[in-house]
């Protein structure tokens, strides 16, 4: 059996182009993203493995998913990854591949995959290759290139709208009206003598 597999991470430029004291590392990434990867499909029917881009845990299987699978299983329940593409990680010499893996960069919202999603093709960047992904953020020169009337915000609109709880913002300005007339009662009576 011959492991094909290529590292992950490898690309990742770590902790947005800031070092851990607080100073700048050189190069700053806005909506910087990180290389994830699952365990997609193996030829033996999840008994190897295979089947943990979508689940939490291996439905039907001896290998148990990993739990930077499963983290990126959340991760993509979220809408926060974008999927890179998908390569043979383990095959038999000669015969065939035997595992897959599909590959992902995830970022730390939805709102950056948007901009990553959307705001690439404008500069002319891809993903890079399932072995060798690009999940990096923009530099500060690219993302000032980018023609922000051209980002689709609507995904992102929709789940802030969706959160808000219309009755409980309509009973707080009611008692924050109530409150300022009350003030405005006590400052406008004239104190008895």
């Amino acid at each position: 059996m011959e492991d094909d597999d290529a590292q992950v991470g490898i690309n990742d430029e770590n902790n947005n182009g800031w070092e851990y004291d607080g100073s700048c590392g050189g190069q700053i990434f806005i909506f910087n993203g990180k290389d994830n990867r699952c365990r997609s499909k193996d030829k033996f029917f999840g008994l190897t493995g295979g089947g943990c881009c979508d689940k939490d845990k291996v439905f039907i299987g001896l290998v148990p998913c990993k739990e930077d699978e499963k983290k990126l299983a959340k991760l993509n329940k979220q809408n926060r990854c974008v999927e890179v593409g998908e390569y043979c990680s383990k095959k038999i010499k000669f015969i065939a591949c035997i595992q897959h893996k599909k590959t992902h960069c995830c970022f730390n919202s939805k709102l950056a995959r948007i901009f990553n999603e959307q705001g690439r093709p404008q500069i002319k960047r891809d993903w890079g290759s399932p072995k060798s992904p690009d999940c990096r953020g923009f530099t500060p020169e690219e993302f000032q290139k980018l023609d922000f009337s051209e980002i689709d915000l609507s995904e992102f609109i929709a789940d802030i709208a969706g959160s808000i709880d219309v009755d409980k913002i309509q009973a707080d300005s009611i008692k924050i009206q109530e409150k300022i007339e009350s003030n405005l009662e006590n400052l406008t009576r004239k104190p008895t003598n």
